[in-house]
């Protein structure tokens, strides 16, 4: 895929941060929270050791079955080998049916990142 303007921009400009951002919004079936965060939690650090170049995850106030994993690339394909990979697999299986929508990843550009 074509970089966009601005990740070209970034890039130009000597950038060493990721000029992409995914968004994962895991919006839950009530009083499924804490089973989720257990069963998930081992996935919210790894897309480090596939090259992100750092991650959030949250979860919001105004709705507690609601969480937001978010991890920044330089390279969608590192995104696609842990998104893909055997243990990502395995997580979404466990948290299935814990989640009431579907589940598909984000893109977003990143303009600047402190």
């Amino acid at each position: 895929m074509e970089a966009s303007v601005f990740a070209r921009a970034a890039q130009r400009a000597g950038a060493t941060a990721p000029a992409e951002a995914v968004q994962l919004d895991w919006v839950l079936t009530p009083f499924r929270a804490q089973r989720f965060y257990d069963l998930y939690h081992p996935a919210i650090a790894r897309p480090l050791a596939y090259g992100a170049g750092g991650y959030l995850f949250y979860r919001s106030e105004d709705d507690s079955d609601h969480f937001v994993h978010m991890s920044f690339w330089s390279d969608r394909a590192d995104f696609d080998r842990w998104w893909f990979s055997r243990e990502m697999q395995d997580i979404r299986v466990a948290v299935s049916g814990l989640h009431g929508q579907p589940l598909i990843p984000h893109w977003h550009t990143v303009l600047e990142r402190g």
